[in-house]
């Protein structure tokens, strides 16, 4: 009889919230939790509040990826176990919103957050995004006696490989849509997050796909996938922070119009290798339109040769360094170092 020596998971979610539900039309987020399940032994979810003496685990994840799963769980800080943490939203403000359901939701702001999680004895936070955690979380850490450096685990929103079996069709860049795909949320809040975004998808060689939440019938799962695989480019823009689109859309095997981010330039990508940087109006009209000629035949063909590179790399380093499954690995080997320092780390 063999012992399975792996460490025992409790995961804290809620079941209902969209981005886990088929709603969503990424589910980048929720390849990211099933992952993490097969990755640990894992015990029953936590979906209720209860009592921390229920729960039997090693390890305790709170992914609670919008703070808006306000489940009490009593005595949890006292849990013999490490505690993690998923703060999401850069902008870190409270907010109340409506699911398409019907259901209101109630958002955390940074201190909010920051409070309830040194009230359940958190250890560390999955953050992913270095440049909002550090302005607007690590003070609030810093405040309350914490020591933010320590307690950052960064990892960026990574989708599953396996979602992604159009990828392997290869289907090259001169056979895909001659339009740029722009495809989420434009709904701001009075935020500045999607400004960029909004001005992007309005132009007239963007092909927009509104958000699921916005119309229903929109793509979701797989089937965003093979909506992606059909173009041959796709926005990645984003104000603040790096989204699941700028992973999803180098994976499906489009070159990725993206936002200089520092996240996304620490995961290795470079302007004019893997991605291309737009940050400016001037800068997305002339990067745009000579890729628009190129792969529509107007340049020669070594232009669209260069750009069929540039996907293909992006889509490799993807495979490579950022999938859920690295997330899982990368998640599980921080954990086990914690609970069992002289351990090796497991692949």
């Amino acid at each position: 009889m063999t012992t399975d020596n792996r460490l025992k998971l409790a995961i804290v979610y809620d079941p209902t919230l969209p981005k886990f539900t088929k709603q969503s039309y990424s589910s980048t987020y929720a390849d990211m939790l099933w992952r993490i399940e097969r990755r640990f032994q894992i015990t029953p979810p936590v979906t209720q509040s209860c009592s921390a003496e229920d729960i039997e685990a090693d390890v305790i994840l709170i992914y609670d990826i919008h703070s808006s799963h306000h489940i009490r769980i009593d005595g949890l800080a006292k849990h013999k176990a490490v505690k993690y943490t998923y703060f999401n939203d850069p902008h870190q403000r409270a907010m109340t919103l409506e699911y398409p359901d019907g259901r209101r939701v109630y958002k955390m702001n940074a201190r909010q957050r920051v409070e309830r999680a040194i009230e359940r004895g958190v250890d560390h936070i999955i953050c992913p995004y270095k440049n909002g955690y550090y302005k607007y979380i690590a003070p609030e850490l810093i405040s309350q006696g914490q020591k933010p450096d320590s307690m950052l685990f960064w990892f960026p929103p990574c989708p599953t490989i396996e979602r992604f079996p159009e990828r392997l069709r290869t289907i090259p860049l001169a056979e895909r849509r001659h339009k740029i795909l722009g495809n989420g949320m434009l709904r701001t809040n009075n935020l500045s997050i999607y400004d960029f975004r909004k001005w992007a998808f309005r132009q007239p060689n963007t092909f927009y796909v509104k958000h699921a939440m916005d119309k229903p019938t929109v793509p979701c799962g797989v089937a965003y996938v093979k909506l992606l695989c059909q173009f041959a480019g796709a926005l990645a823009l984003c104000d603040w922070h790096v989204v699941p689109k700028y992973q999803e859309i180098p994976l499906a095997g489009c070159v990725c119009f993206a936002q200089d981010n520092e996240d996304y330039r620490d995961m290795g990508f470079v302007h004019g290798r893997n991605c291309y940087f737009i940050n400016s109006k001037p800068e997305f009209t002339s990067i745009t339109s000579a890729f628009l000629a190129a792969n529509s035949g107007e340049l020669y063909a070594s232009d669209m040769s260069d750009y069929q590179a540039i996907a293909d790399a992006g889509r490799k380093l993807i495979e490579d360094k950022w999938t859920a499954e690295h997330f899982a690995d990368a998640f599980y080997n921080h954990a086990l170092q914690r609970v069992r320092p002289n351990s090796k780390e497991r692949t």
